[in-house]
């Protein structure tokens, strides 16, 4: 029989970190600087064993976490609070496990999650102090033109059109539960969010690219509505991943 103690525990993270100096989420073989690869090291050399973390949302190199979702297994540790403790003292400035909490087995951080909200911020101002976090457009967005083409992308379509193909990527259907915009008009701010099942390579980037260029003029509305129902090219801008967060996942 097996010792409790030596059983393998499952154990949920909640991750914020700032991607600026990062190559994204994911552990890559050419890049050593990536989050997971910064946790996985810092949990290895704490627990002195070899520890692998999944993920719930991949994000690309320059995106930010406010709740990022991942999840490890290994023997029973004594104090979740206290690793916690002991991983924000080793880690970089910029990324902070914000709770770390013991959970069922078959929990699995990605194919667990139900939903995922990203929220991007535009600036219409300048700004000194937060520029990093916001793509400034430097024109007025036509608003009615955003009005009009934000509800053909809710709901379950084929996003081929408006993402980084993978050469792996068989399935390009997600169900967007969600994408809507607040005007901060005393901030000088745009915020959208986007909720979905699920979310291919770059796909945010590309989606909220495609509303700011049809916001002024680069794309034309109708065609750009026509092209997406087709399953057409959209020749959409890959806005910066300065200004993406992810928000939330939902379980």
């Amino acid at each position: 029989m097996t010792d409790v103690s030596e059983r393998k525990h499952n154990y949920k993270m909640v991750i914020e970190y700032d991607g600026t100096n990062y190559f994204g989420w994911q552990r890559q073989k050419s890049h050593r600087n990536t989050i997971q690869e910064m946790i996985e090291s810092s949990l290895t050399n704490i627990l002195n064993k070899k520890i692998k973390i999944t993920g719930a949302g991949r994000t690309d190199a320059g995106v930010h976490a406010l709740n990022q979702v991942a999840n490890f297994k290994t023997e029973c540790i004594e104090s979740a609070e206290k690793l916690r403790y002991s991983l924000n003292s080793v880690l970089p400035q910029d990324i902070t496990i914000k709770k770390i909490t013991g959970v069922k087995e078959e929990f699995h951080s990605r194919y667990s999650a139900r939903k995922r909200k990203y929220v991007y911020q535009i600036s219409l101002d300048k700004k000194s102090v937060q520029k990093d976090y916001y793509h400034k457009l430097i024109y007025k967005p036509d608003y009615s033109k955003i009005d009009a083409l934000i509800p053909i992308f809710k709901g379950y379509h084929s996003f081929k059109s408006l993402c980084k193909n993978d050469s792996d990527k068989h399935n390009f259907c997600c169900n967007v539960y969600e994408l809507k915009y607040v005007l901060k008009r005393s901030k000088g701010e745009i915020i959208f969010t986007i909720i979905a099942d699920r979310f291919l390579h770059s796909m945010v980037r590309a989606v909220i690219g495609c509303v700011i260029d049809v916001s002024r003029g680069r794309l034309d509305l109708n065609h750009t509505i026509e092209n997406f129902k087709k399953g057409a090219s959209i020749r959409s801008t890959y806005l910066p991943a300065k200004g993406l967060f992810l928000k939330t996942i939902y379980y």
